[in-house]
């Protein structure tokens, strides 16, 4: 039997099998499962963009409180401590030269508040970088050579009678109250007003993180609705975990930065100031101290040196007056015989300026140098101790201050970015059956 094979050409052509989708390729975007895992991957990106800008706040603030308690803060108390030195010198040089006999503890106390200011010196070098204050500060190193110098000589001609040692102790005491403390005061301030400015910039509202999370949130109500009206499931677990993560981190990270702000405010509206004030005290306690002496020293500037004085005195009954009506003043218990010691010290130099009117200057030098109740020297001493230590309680109240907003802070980027994962996790067990019924 014989099979006759048709012609190739005349067989039919099998129809083409199409080669691209019916749908464009956004098309599953479109469908319940394509908007399923839309939602999905949002509220993923969501959660870890509020972890991303939760642990970065927090990191910035750490950083900014270890900056202040490790370099501002130092640089800051040395520049004061320079300050403060420096008019120590200058009283403690010019109530040496007043004495018939330089007495041994005022000799050094001269010395020691010397070495005390080479020594903020140094230790303010080694932590400034802005040149200006580095040139500042290297005038006042300069300037604090000549003046120890000036000092050294009219020490010399006081100790062999001279009379012309009077003239170089005048002239190292203008340099001191014209131009050394007066650039000292720029450094001080200068450094101050960077702790203030670091300190600030911790207790500003994080707004990006309130936005990022704000924004979570919402998306997370919005697709948690969307869901159950999709599905016909009022509930779903995932999600009301994730949102559960997310409200424990924007509590626990808004207590933790409320707690921080509120530590870094009381360090900087309390603690410095505070710090800032009572070093003023202390600074304008040893200018008016040199005031009194070179009184007796510089005689025929007698009536402008009486002058000067009073007003520093006044000046810090002020500024007492003030600093012990704050509710939140760190130090008051050290303070509280301030004002009646200004007033024995005030009594005393209207004793001294009461002696030199009638050319008695040995009976003004004794109730100076004197250690009599009634005299200026107690009166000067006691506050002088009450300052220094009022000075180092409110720099312990801002260093612990500082401390403790920064401690807070310590476990929240951890706490944050685990919580915002779990959230992630739950979210993602929750979208998955949902996801699995449309296979």
């Amino acid at each position: 039997m014989t099979v006759e094979l048709a012609h190739p050409s005349t067989e039919p052509q099998a129809s083409p099998s199409p080669t691209g989708s019916t749908h464009p390729r956004w098309w599953f975007i479109t469908t319940t499962p394509g908007r399923i895992l839309t939602i999905g991957l949002i509220l993923a990106t969501l959660g870890g963009l509020s972890a991303f800008a939760t642990s970065t706040t927090i990191d910035h603030r750490q950083t900014a409180l270890t900056t202040v308690l490790n370099h501002t803060e130092p640089l800051a108390y040395a520049a004061g401590r320079l300050y403060t030195t420096l008019s120590v010198a200058d009283a403690a040089a010019a109530t040496a030269f007043i004495a018939q006999a330089e007495p041994r503890s005022v000799r050094q106390r001269y010395e020691q508040a010397v070495i005390d200011a080479a020594v903020a010196v140094t230790r303010a070098s080694s932590g400034l970088t802005d040149e200006p204050l580095v040139q500042l500060l290297g005038r006042i190193n300069a300037e604090l050579a000549t003046y120890t110098g000036l000092i050294e000589i009219a020490r010399t001609n006081n100790r062999a009678g001279n009379p012309v040692g009077s003239s170089y102790l005048s002239e190292a005491s203008a340099l001191m109250q014209g131009t050394i403390l007066p650039d000292a005061q720029k450094l001080y301030e200068a450094t101050s007003a960077r702790v203030d400015t670091e300190t600030t910039a911790s207790t500003r509202v994080p707004a990006p993180v309130i936005i990022i999370v704000a924004t979570t949130v919402i998306f997370g109500a919005f697709a948690h609705r969307w869901l159950a009206r999709t599905t016909r499931r009022r509930i779903n677990p995932g999600l009301i975990a994730g949102a559960l993560a997310i409200l424990i981190m924007v509590i626990w990270v808004g207590t933790v930065l409320v707690i921080s702000t509120a530590g870094s405010r009381t360090a900087k509206d309390t603690a410095a100031e505070s710090l800032k004030t009572i070093t003023n005290l202390a600074i304008t306690a040893q200018q008016a101290r040199a005031d009194e002496t070179l009184s007796l020293i510089r005689r025929g500037d007698e009536d402008a040196r009486k002058q000067t004085f009073y007003q520093r005195i006044d000046t810090m009954h002020q500024q007492l007056t003030d600093y012990m009506s704050r509710s939140d003043a760190v130090a008051k218990a050290d303070l509280d015989d301030a004002e009646q010691l200004l007033t024995r010290w005030r009594q005393a130099n209207d004793r001294i300026n009461s002696y030199i009117t009638v050319g008695n200057y040995q009976a003004a030098t004794q109730v100076a140098l004197g250690t009599g109740q009634d005299d200026s020297t107690p009166a000067f001493n006691q506050l002088e101790a009450a300052l220094d230590k009022a000075m180092q309680q409110s720099r312990n109240q801002l260093r612990n201050d500082i401390l403790n907003a920064r401690r807070v802070l310590s476990v929240a980027p951890v706490g944050g970015a685990a919580l915002s994962l779990g959230a992630a996790i739950a979210v993602a067990l929750g979208l998955w059956p949902r996801l699995s019924e449309y296979r």
